[in-house]
């Protein structure tokens, strides 16, 4: 069996990587464009960088000498009084965490027989007699425990 490179599936993988090809080009055109124009940006607002520049109010053409406030037009608003409710001063409203913080009061613990009796707590297999820990003789030496 021969392999052939000339099939469908592989002439249009070759249309596609072509296609990828150019599409990445543009892109790669259009972002060197961009950043190429903006390189004159950063110079434009830095050039701006004195106080009275920064904060000075464009004047209008009309009647020069009058600035343009328009866009600082405040108005004040009050708002109207607050009316005490009925449901406000109900005290069926506010007492529903006392349902979460009352305490159970538990019954008081007694001790049973069989916590006394001595047949659940000793095992003919297990012995609880410890070895009398001896005396060693580094123990007692002094120079163990000169700092």
């Amino acid at each position: 069996m021969k392999t052939r490179s000339n099939t469908t599936g592989n002439n249009n993988n070759r249309v596609l990587n072509g296609l990828l090809r150019t599409a990445v080009v543009l892109v790669s055109v259009v972002l060197f464009s961009f950043t190429t124009s903006a390189q004159n940006l950063l110079n434009e607002l830095l050039s701006y960088n004195s106080p009275v520049e920064i904060t000075s109010v464009p004047v209008s053409s009309e009647n020069p000498g009058t600035a343009n406030f328009e866009a600082f037009n405040i108005v004040e608003d009050a708002e109207a009084d607050l009316a005490v409710e009925s449901w406000m001063t109900n005290s069926n409203y506010f007492n529903a965490s006392s349902l979460y913080t009352t305490v159970d009061r538990e019954a008081s613990l007694e001790i049973e027989n069989w916590m006394v009796d001595s047949d659940f707590y000793t095992s003919p297999y297990a012995s609880e007699e410890e070895q009398e820990l001896a005396l060693e003789a580094w123990m007692c030496d002094s120079q163990f425990f000169n700092n």
